[in-house]
């Protein structure tokens, strides 16, 4: 196994996830690109959608515009599902895509995101408090589906940020409307000044998506347990951290 592989055994193997980790093991090799090659995710389509673009920039920290940062964690995140074999569709995926001058609605959007028969929808924003805020923080609407992924996906970013923001509950249009699970990733606040340094270096947006995958992939996997498997407690041996 490479380091990546490693890492994502280790991830697997500290929350309980033992039966995704003895399937990434009997059938999942490595890309090129250090990632996931394989087909974990054959057969699932992920919509991700990079929250406003347009004239509707969102949030605007000292250097950056939201929609930049949201475009570019989302092109990240997109990879690493490519990467384990899932269909991946945006609402938008390059700059310039939304003209200026104009907003892509959110209507038009939800209509579009509910013809994909995606299997699940993430969302990616940016948030905005006073420059004391920081941490990633993940919301859900409704629904068990959404109220897991959300959660799964949030203790894998308080594991590689060290922070302890809460999954919350939020009635946010596009995830009300959306017709599959949905959660929105506030990947961190751009009006902190060390975060948004963070935010917009390419390294660190493939690290922290790599975290929102890993969240995503273990959902999907516990999707396919038996109820009396996903309510047994793991061997504490199992209970690995690094």
């Amino acid at each position: 196994m490479n380091g990546t592989l490693q890492q994502l055994l280790k991830r697997w193997l500290g929350a309980g996830i033992v039966v995704g980790a003895c399937l990434l093991l009997s059938g999942a090799g490595t890309a090129p690109s250090g990632g996931i090659a394989g087909a974990l995710l054959r057969g699932r389509t992920i919509i991700i959608d990079p929250g406003h673009g347009g004239y509707d920039p969102g949030a605007k920290g000292r250097v950056a515009q939201e929609d930049q940062v949201n475009l570019a964690m989302s092109l990240a995140l997109k990879q690493w599902f490519e990467e384990a074999g899932a269909r991946v569709l945006l609402t938008w995926d390059r700059p310039g895509a939304i003209p200026s001058h104009r907003k892509y609605r959110v209507q038009q959007r939800t209509t579009w995101i509910n013809q994909t028969g995606g299997n699940v929808l993430i969302d990616i924003h940016c948030n905005s408090a006073d420059p004391g805020s920081h941490g990633p923080q993940t919301f859900y609407w409704d629904g068990k589906g959404s109220y897991h992924l959300a959660h799964d996906v949030q203790e894998e970013l308080q594991y590689f940020t060290k922070t302890r923001r809460k999954v919350t509950r939020i009635d946010q249009y596009v995830l009300r409307q959306a017709q599959m699970p949905a959660i929105n990733v506030e990947v961190g606040f751009i009006t902190n000044r060390k975060e948004e340094q963070l935010l917009i270096n390419p390294a660190y947006q493939r690290k922290l998506t790599w975290y929102i995958f890993l969240g995503t992939e273990r959902w999907f996997l516990k999707g396919r347990w038996p109820e009396k498997l996903l309510q047994a407690p793991p061997p504490t041996h199992l209970l690995i951290r690094d």
